[in-house]
């Protein structure tokens, strides 16, 4: 395993849990940090016995819905101009803010659960619900519903190619 992969590694194991839901949260928060590979190395420490399987989909969840509940508020109040110059930023177009009025729009709080899985979509339906006036008990609901499936895809995916990650982390 090369030397980076160790040190992420061994800052998994010296912070443990909190790594997890840390990383997951500022990855949905919007920093690029990329979540689906935090919970693949999740799921590397599953395997190797560092970590147990459902506390880590639950507190990888937990960070997820923690930091789109900020976002559904920062929409709520009224930060739209915000809202899209982040999109017009990280994507150079503000098409995303009504692709994602359009998802929301025409399957309401439930698309909530797929929108982790989209790009540009995962990143804008917290806020967008929010300002669309969707009840926060219904964000809720159904944002932590994708989270967990996400997580659990996720980690579940780390345990599964937990032999081919040393291997790959040498050829990166």
């Amino acid at each position: 395993m090369n030397d980076i992969t160790s040190q992420i590694l061994a800052f998994f194991l010296r912070f443990g849990y909190g790594s997890v839901f840390v990383g997951v949260m500022l990855d949905n928060a919007g920093i690029p940090i990329p979540g689906e590979l935090i919970l693949i190395l999740t799921g590397y420490m599953v395997e190797k016995g560092a970590f147990a399987f459902a506390p880590a989909v639950l507190v990888a969840a937990a960070g997820a819905v923690l930091s789109d509940s900020v976002w559904f508020f920062a929409g709520r109040w009224g930060s739209e101009r915000f809202i899209r110059l982040y999109c017009k930023c990280s994507f150079g177009s503000g098409s995303c803010v009504e692709r994602t009025e359009h998802n929301l729009r025409r399957f309401g709080a439930p698309s909530l659960i797929y929108a982790r899985f989209i790009p540009g979509f995962r990143t804008f339906a917290a806020p967008m619900a929010g300002m669309a006036g969707v009840p926060y008990p219904s964000f809720l609901l159904f944002d932590g519903i994708g989270a967990l499936l996400w997580a659990t895809l996720g980690v579940a995916t780390g345990f599964a190619v937990a032999r081919e990650i040393p291997a790959l982390a040498g050829r990166m």
